[in-house]
């Protein structure tokens, strides 16, 4: 359902508020980043353990603004009942991992809400929903040890 129209813009649909969502959540993470991750240094110039996150919501952030002015003119999904439950079920789960993480870590907070959204939007194939945990897994293992920083 791609279709152009003939003029104007197309009216907004489920595509358009699942990433306005998006667009929204990475703009709060950027807002709130600073006081969300506390960091204890000596006045040392580059990188901390805000830098990873910081690149990481603004490309999102970015991401999901080129995919709303690259469809401004592009025919949308209409917004039904269904489609607004899928948008809850996403936004609902989004912040129930969010609630959850410092409870239960990160690594099963991050690869829970992966297989969620993934099964939401509609992929039913094993090998891409445990795409989620390999992500979780290659995050946490990085934010460890890599860059340090202390996940729950």
């Amino acid at each position: 359902m791609s279709h152009k129209t003939q003029g104007g813009f197309a009216r907004p649909g489920f595509r358009t508020l699942t990433v306005g969502l998006l667009l929204a959540a990475a703009a709060w993470g950027l807002v709130s980043l600073d006081s969300q991750i506390e960091i204890f240094g000596f006045g040392a110039s580059g990188p901390d353990a805000r830098s990873f996150p910081r690149v990481a919501l603004w490309l999102l952030a970015a991401v999901a603004a080129l995919r709303l002015i690259l469809c401004l003119r592009t025919e949308d999904t209409p917004l039904g009942l269904s489609r607004l439950g899928r948008v809850l079920t996403l936004t609902a789960s989004c912040a129930a991992a969010l609630w959850a993480i410092p409870h239960i870590g990160f690594f099963f907070g991050a690869a829970g809400v992966g297989i969620v959204v993934a099964l939401v939007l509609g992929e039913r194939r094993p090998l891409l929903l445990g795409l989620p945990l390999v992500i979780a897994a290659v995050v946490t293992f990085g934010g460890r040890y890599g860059l340090s920083i202390p996940l729950p």
